[in-house]
């Protein structure tokens, strides 16, 4: 018994099995091996002497390291996460020392109670796989002193490493129920969503994968799985990364779908890590033209500099892409910066400007301007992939070292100049072309079919691998798009509308809770899927909601031909994307109107649609 770590009660009341816990999270060991106590008064205890690794925000539950390396999480109650911190009082911080007794938090018992809580309180031990036993108290009821598990590490161990994340336990689950860390191939994400392939997709329990706290949805889409968590995912990736270090297989993805779907896929993996920063250059563009008409001087060096600014990640997007697109193919990141720098020289550049026949040694070069091009820099590192493979395994390793990059770049040069490169802006070309006619013929017909399922789009993370694809073809064709934002405009306004409805005709606390926290998110910032996940598909109704308010806009938006001068995802914020750089008013007094009508349309079908909230009650305090 002096071997193993003892743990003791976390609270005084009974003392029940983590099975009986009414949260399959839980009872179903997804989190790990633990124990579970119903307070009796509400009060929360240290286990053992250690420190505490983190306070969740929303206070209802801490996750403590012991001195000897056992890593729990004691959560109170199930669904208090809704409570967004109300009737809790941590009297610990991050990294304080504890002492097994120590009162760790206070919490108004009755009241929780009282608005449908269950509050038993689970521990469940988050490094479960560094142990081999797990002996239980038999009692039933106990307090702070009472030794509720003595636990024995195993031989073989493997020690976490200590992080200060805040969501622990969501990165235990997550990765657990995905088969664990072997399982994994490669994990990226892009703004909402994890973004991982599995070697084995039949070990995954959706089902719980859905239920874990924090996880807003599950996606199957473009060969891949998608974990819907919303605007924490930067945070929950990094701590995955912290937790498990998980690199992505040196061994190709074998990948999955129709061929279309692994194309898309291939482009959404390249593309998203460079959305951000490209909508952040359409901030910055659409708070020039705000300063143009209230008068900036277009000549003066500040209007230069954040214009320059705002350029920037266009005219080297195929640098950027380069980046990004080795990490994808799995090739040396310096080659593919080379292939991006090569399409942007100055001197290569200026043959497009100047005309006339190019070539190689004889080899016929296509001068064009590859600035702001997608596909050419993709394709060319994708072929570079293959290269580099056959100069690893046909140069002597003797001469590896200078050979390998010299007969890299003489291989390389005349293909992404004469093939490569040029096929990409002919197909970039294609696309344009097409989106070209399409808007001259039948515009009014794709804005309004694209607009009318956006929700659909988002649900299978289409979205993703479109939107940019389609808006730079749009931006560099058009100088504008009035297709795949336009359609957003429904969808994001739609789901603040959804939100706001929700939240002003539930009874329920929680649910007007989360309501309200969702109505704020896609209102102000235009993310959606804490609606369109926890709320909208949940309550089912409101989603069909939505798609009479996209539909709404798409009508209006195809017959006023409202468009879009600025790349960034339509929300309040974001409004000036509308206003045309011309200096005329008709657009954004449209955009607003056409908002407008979405939010309205949308709240009056929610709310006389109506919707079942009771999938939002909480079990019984009654043991089943």
């Amino acid at each position: 018994m002096s071997e193993k770590e003892q743990i003791h009660g976390i609270t005084q009341g009974e003392i029940v099995p983590l099975r009986k816990v009414k949260d399959p999270i839980f009872s179903e060991g997804m989190m790990g091996k633990g124990v579970a106590m119903r307070p009796s008064l509400g009060e929360v205890y240290a286990p053992f002497d250690g420190v505490v690794v983190s306070v969740f925000p929303t206070k209802h539950a801490i996750t403590l390291k012991s001195d000897q390396g056992c890593e729990v999480l004691i959560h109170v109650g199930i669904d208090t996460v809704n409570l967004n911190g109300e009737l809790l009082e941590p009297l610990v911080s991050e990294t304080d020392r504890v002492k097994t007794g120590e009162l760790i938090m206070r919490f108004n018992l009755s009241q929780i109670r009282e608005r449908g809580y269950d509050t038993i309180i689970p521990l469940v031990i988050l490094n479960t796989p560094d142990y081999e036993t797990f002996d239980t108290t038999n009692e039933t009821n106990g307090n702070q002193e009472t030794l509720l598990m003595a636990i024995k590490k195993a031989a073989t161990s493997i020690e976490v490493k200590e992080t200060n994340q805040k969501e622990i336990a969501l990165e235990h689950a997550i990765i657990r129920t995905l088969g664990g860390k072997d399982n994994i191939t490669s994990i990226g994400h892009c703004a909402t969503r994890l973004r991982i392939n599995l070697k084995d997709e039949k070990v995954v329990d959706e089902e719980k994968l859905e239920k874990i706290p924090g996880v807003l949805g599950v996606v199957k889409s473009m060969g891949g799985l998608q974990v819907v968590i919303g605007n924490t995912v930067n945070q929950v990736y990094a701590n995955i990364q912290k937790l498990y270090h998980i690199e992505n297989s040196t061994e190709e993805n074998k990948e999955k779908g129709s061929i279309p779907n692994r194309i898309l896929n291939v482009l959404s993996d390249i593309l998203s890590p460079a959305v951000p920063l490209i909508m952040a250059s359409g901030f910055i563009s659409a708070i020039l033209v705000i300063m143009t008409r209230l008068g900036m001087d277009q000549e003066s060096s500040s209007y230069v500099i954040l214009n320059g600014a705002a350029n920037v990640v266009f005219y080297f997007l195929p640098v950027m892409l380069a980046y990004t697109a080795s990490k994808r193919f799995k090739c040396n990141t310096i080659y593919a910066l080379f292939l991006g720098g090569l399409f942007l020289h100055p001197d290569i550049m200026g043959f497009a400007s100047k005309g006339g026949s190019v070539d190689l040694f004889h080899l016929p070069v296509t001068a064009v301007d590859y600035s702001s091009s997608l596909l050419p820099i993709v394709l060319s590192v994708w072929v570079l992939s293959y290269v580099e493979k056959l100069a690893d395994k046909y140069v002597p390793d003797a001469a590896k070292y200078v050979f390998n990059p010299f007969a890299i770049v003489v291989v390389m040069l005349p293909i992404a100049l004469c093939i490569t490169g040029p096929a990409g802006y002919l197909l970039g070309e294609g696309i344009g072309s097409i989106l070209t006619l399409i808007y001259s013929h039948a515009s009014w017909l794709a804005i309004l079919l694209i607009a009318s399922f956006a929700p659909l789009l988002v649900m299978t993370g289409m979205h993703i691998a479109l939107t940019p694809i389609i808006i730079l073809a749009n931006f560099e064709h058009l100088g504008y798009d009035n297709m795949l934002l336009i359609a957003f405009i429904g969808m994001n306004f739609s789901q603040f509308a959804v939100a706001l409805a929700v939240m002003l005709k539930t009874k329920k606390r929680n649910l007007k809770q989360l309501a309200a926290s969702c109505a704020i998110t896609a209102f102000l910032s235009g993310i959606t899927e804490p609606t369109l996940y926890g709320i909208s598909v949940k309550l089912k109704k409101p989603f069909y909601a939505t798609f009479i308010g996209c539909i709404a806009n798409g009508i209006f938006c195809a017959i006023a031909n409202v468009k879009v001068f600025s790349f960034a995802p339509p929300s309040f914020f974001t409004l000036p994307i509308f206003m045309n750089p011309d200096g005329s008013n008709t657009n954004f007094i449209l955009a607003l109107c056409t908002v407008g009508l979405t939010i309205v349309v949308t709240f009056v079908a929610t709310w006389i649609l109506g919707f079942d909230d009771s999938v939002f009650d909480t079990e019984s305090l009654e043991e089943a």
